[in-house]
């Protein structure tokens, strides 16, 4: 059974690749955002890090230079973070929208896969007509030529 070729194909192909594009951008936004949260994340270890320092100063003899220190590190530290978090917020706008542009390279890309089975199916089904049509007139060949002849 020979089956036609789908006319659309390299419209197909051009919407995958665009479908590729869209996931890769999306999967970098994501690994970006990924990576900032670590960094938030070791910003406030190191912060905690920090607390003990000040505690002892209380419990004992006080090191007011060292305490200062640690006080404007751990200032430096919630900054950092605050930056970190701001970032993030930017990077989830933008995850979105390429999550958005993902979904509708998907859903354009999935109604091309429906065109083209659609009309594998109308193929398929004209070519088994044919093959009907054709087993149709041999047998009603076959029929003539047995009452026909003697």
């Amino acid at each position: 059974m020979a089956q036609d070729k789908f006319r659309l194909h390299n419209i197909v192909t051009l919407r995958e690749r665009q479908r590729d594009k869209a996931a890769g951008s999306y999967k970098e936004a994501l690994a970006a955002k990924e990576k900032l949260q670590l960094q938030v994340d070791e910003l406030l270890q190191e912060h905690a890090a920090q607390q003990p320092l000040q505690w002892s100063s209380i419990a004992g003899r006080v090191d007011s230079q060292r305490l200062i220190e640690s006080q404007r590190y751990q200032l430096y530290l919630l900054q950092m973070v605050n930056t970190l978090r701001s970032q993030i917020e930017l990077i989830d706008g933008e995850c979105e929208k390429r999550r958005l542009v993902l979904v509708r390279a998907e859903q354009a890309l999935s109604s091309l896969e429906k065109l083209r089975d659609k009309q594998q199916a109308a193929s398929i089904a004209k070519q088994l007509e044919r093959e009907q049509i054709a087993l149709d007139q041999w047998s009603g060949f076959k029929y003539w030529k047995e009452i026909q002849s003697p």
